[in-house]
């Protein structure tokens, strides 16, 4: 769709334009998003800049590649942390997903913080009830106990990781 410069809607009291203005957040419109998509699909993450007319050229602007730099180190905790599931309320607990115990003993989950979402650790804390012990990226979980292995997905290329694979 185009950009409507005039706002169409009968309680509009501006153009979406002026609202991103008064806020301090750059809009850009023009851009063939579909086509975007496919590209991405087709060709994967795709290094690029957008280049407004009438401002500097793209080539004054320095073009870092994320790639080429660890970006789960960028983003993982920096110390190991433990979230135990909060007390049971009566009736609160759904038998079919809970995984809290395994014959009687607590499940513990070791999950490596490549770029963890918050809302898997709320998963697997408050929904299936188990004890996790997050690490960073590069912690040495070898001598650790746990039943089960979480190696959390992140940004970046995942060959910078060998640290964690080495572990």
């Amino acid at each position: 769709q185009d950009y409507s410069f005039q706002p169409s809607h009968y309680t509009s009291a501006r153009s979406l334009g002026t609202w991103l203005q008064e806020q301090g957040i750059p809009g850009i419109y023009g851009v063939d998003t579909r086509a975007v998509t496919k590209l991405i699909r087709t060709q994967g993450s795709t290094l690029g800049k957008i280049e407004i007319e009438g401002s500097m050229l793209a080539d004054s602007f320095e073009f870092t590649d994320p790639n080429l730099q660890n970006l789960s180190a960028v983003v993982s905790r920096i110390a190991k942390q433990v979230f135990l599931p909060p007390p049971l309320e009566d009736g609160c607990a759904n038998p079919e997903q809970e995984a809290s115990s395994i014959a009687n003993k607590d499940v513990h989950i070791l999950a490596v913080d490549c770029g963890i979402k918050n809302n898997i650790i709320r998963y697997l804390v408050n929904i299936l009830r188990v004890k996790l012990t997050l690490v960073p990226w590069d912690y040495d979980f070898s001598k650790e106990e746990f039943d089960g292995l979480f190696l959390s997905n992140g940004p970046g290329d995942p060959t910078h990781c060998t640290t964690t694979i080495d572990h």
